[in-house]
């Protein structure tokens, strides 16, 4: 096994409703990913939601409405960080969201998929 390239997702600004990373990651069988997310935000009210979507297909893509796991990320004021891994789906993709109507977010969000191919 051996951990890939280091891929970012285009940084996500002024998060108030769900927004979704622009990178989706197709997994092999038996493959994980990395995935790590930076949060900043302004005030101190709100917390931020991470939720991870799958599909099974591949070009028209049809996102599962109900992620198939949701993190809610407390914190202070600086950057905050959230690793998790992710395993036994197709395609997944991140999506972002604050916990209630005050404060607003700034995301990161990088991936790195282990070598393992069947």
């Amino acid at each position: 096994m051996a951990w890939g390239s280091k891929i970012s997702a285009t940084q996500l600004t002024s998060i108030t409703t769900e927004q979704f990373f622009d990178q989706v990651p197709t997994l092999n069988p038996r493959e994980s990913a990395h995935v790590q997310v930076i949060s900043s935000r302004t005030g101190s009210t709100d917390h931020l939601i991470i939720a991870a979507y799958t599909t099974l297909d591949d070009t028209t893509e049809a996102w599962d409405l109900v992620p198939m796991m949701e993190f809610l990320l407390e914190g202070s004021l600086g950057p905050n960080t959230n690793s998790f891994l992710i395993t036994g789906v197709y395609k997944f993709r991140i999506g972002v969201r604050r916990s209630g109507s005050t404060d607003t977010f700034t995301v990161d969000m990088s991936v790195r998929k282990d070598g393992v191919n069947a």
